[in-house]
């Protein structure tokens, strides 16, 4: 696929890019700034680094918890398939 030129937005600052999927990329910056704009409102007094760090921070703990999600759902379809595998030969 090829790399598209964006510029997107994030708490007040562009931020050019080479991407493969601009949605995809314009929807996660969205997020980021939406975040970000979130923990400013409850500590106002925080830097942007910092509040990036804690947006950060958020979306790590997020996609570590999808990716135990998707591991324990694979496991459960591995039982499944392995269940009728048992009983239909």
């Amino acid at each position: 696929m090829p790399m598209e030129k964006i510029s997107v937005n994030v708490y007040g600052d562009s931020y050019p890019l080479r991407v493969e999927n601009s949605e995809l990329t314009g929807k996660a910056a969205k997020d980021v700034d939406g975040v970000m704009r979130r923990f400013a409102a409850k500590a106002p007094d925080l830097e942007a680094k910092k509040l990036a760090v804690l947006a950060a921070i958020q979306f790590a703990e997020k996609k570590n918890e999808l990716e135990e999600e998707l591991s324990q759902l694979r496991q459960k379809m591995a039982h499944i398939n392995e269940f009728i595998e048992q009983n239909l030969h």
